[in-house]
């Protein structure tokens, strides 16, 4: 036999053999279910206020220190990136972010537009020192609704409670 006519028969013998074989059990696709999205939280570069000049949020690392509005400083204790895809923001319309545009909240605040969870509270006051989700402002002049195929929002946290500023924008943030 010559290997030509050695590898036909292989070739056949697995062929048959594929056939008789029951297919492979596929896995169930598991259904997805829509969550309440509660989250807060900024995208892309927002800038935090820090003690050595404005910071993008991504680049925030535990221990630095950040102005806080009332005055001292504030220590970041955890940065956290949640990554949502396209099936999770499909499934979670609530979850898609939200655009405030630079002033649409007074003179410089925020500085630039910025990107924020709709659950990311926000001081609008004429001082910064009412705070309101960014969702219950969609009714006002240059906020609006940002459809995503996919994104990440940064939440951080401090050591102790504190207010302070991103992108001009006041917030709360806690332990």
């Amino acid at each position: 036999m010559n290997d030509e006519h050695i590898l036909s028969a292989v070739v056949e013998a697995l062929s048959k053999s594929e056939a008789k074989a029951p297919p492979a059990p596929s896995k169930p696709e598991r259904p997805r279910r829509s969550v309440e999205w509660t989250i807060g939280g900024f995208c892309d570069d927002a800038r935090v206020t820090t003690s050595f000049g404005e910071l993008p949020i991504q680049a925030l690392r535990r221990r630095d220190p950040l102005r806080t509005v009332e005055g001292p400083l504030a220590r970041v204790e955890r940065v956290d990136r949640i990554q949502l895809d396209e099936a999770f923001l499909e499934q979670n319309p609530d979850a898609q972010p939200v655009r405030i545009q630079a002033g649409a909240l007074g003179p410089n605040r925020p500085k630039t537009d910025v990107l924020v969870s709709p659950h990311q509270a926000v001081g609008v006051g004429q001082y910064g020192n009412d705070f309101r989700r960014a969702r219950d402002l969609l009714d006002r002049p240059g906020v609006v609704r940002q459809p995503a195929l996919g994104l990440s929002y940064y939440v951080f946290q401090c050591e102790a409670p504190a207010t302070v500023e991103v992108e001009g924008l006041s917030i709360h943030v806690s332990p």
